[in-house]
């Protein structure tokens, strides 16, 4: 569960670790404003699904449906009822939709979630292996953070046919990631395998593994044919050269320095 912590910069200062070793909001989480409430529960929301995917469905690659269209100016048809996320694993596509709640799971939640993960029918021509919705919460009973997976269902009336390329979806899903290293100062002590660079305004590490980086520049220079499969195969055999776990699956590296902030004893109860 703490690797969302190393992710997503959103967080910092709102989640802190119980004696349990559970999740729980901090003080400053609890005098949040509604607006900033929001906020907080979309980033918990996007993360914890993303962890849900990964550990438990084995999705390498998780998109946002909106980081593709917009990326290819593509559209989906007239239906809002549209999950948030897609990812492709060994079994086939994941459509996921995510949640995240301040407080409770409001007892409508899965009922509007079914009806949202179920909303593809098809993507790049092929039936999603999975479709599902995902609640990150705090349910004041336990009051930790508790992540809800809603199962799948039959399709919407409204499904819709997602018609993406496979390469395109890959170079989609690096592209930001190059722009992160391309924004920071590019380190002098480069990880073996990686470009690394700071963010510091954000106190962050960014990095790319050195051939996907290229891999994927090339792609954005026009040779995109074959982008997934090259970077797939990649990947599979820089696992199986590793002795230890890389910082991510997809090659990706994102650190920072949480020491201060889980320090801080901001108990409110």
């Amino acid at each position: 569960m703490w690797e969302f912590i190393h992710r997503v910069s959103l967080i910092p200062g709102y989640i802190r670790r119980s004696d349990g070793g559970g999740l729980v909001k901090s003080a400053l989480a609890w005098d949040l404003d509604r607006s900033e409430k929001v906020s907080l529960s979309y980033a918990l929301g996007q993360a914890m699904t993303g962890i849900f995917c990964r550990k438990k469905l084995g999705v390498r690659f998780l998109l946002h449906v909106d980081r593709y269209a917009s990326r290819y100016g593509v559209t989906f048809g007239a239906t809002r009822k549209r999950a948030d996320l897609i990812g492709r694993c060994a079994q086939g596509w994941v459509v996921a939709e995510a949640k995240g709640r301040s407080n409770a799971m409001e007892s409508a939640l899965p009922r509007t979630l079914v009806a949202q993960k179920r909303s593809v029918k098809s993507i790049a021509g092929e039936r999603p292996w999975l479709a599902l919705g995902c609640v990150a919460s705090f349910p004041p009973q336990a009051y930790e953070l508790s992540i809800d997976a809603v199962d799948p269902d039959e399709e919407e009336i409204e499904a819709v046919d997602l018609g993406l390329e496979l390469d395109r979806y890959t170079l989609a899903y690096y592209e930001p990631f190059l722009a992160a290293v391309s924004a920071g100062v590019l380190d002098d002590d480069q990880d073996q395998g990686y470009i690394t660079s700071r963010l510091d305004l954000l106190n962050l590490r960014v990095g790319l593994r050195r051939d996907v980086a290229e891999r994927v520049q090339l792609a954005r220079e026009g040779e995109f044919q074959g982008l997934y499969e090259s970077v797939t195969v990649m990947l599979e055999e820089g696992e199986e050269a590793q002795e230890v776990a890389v910082p991510f699956r997809d090659g990706t590296l994102m650190e920072t320095n949480w020491t201060d902030a889980i320090a801080l004893n901001d108990w409110r109860f």
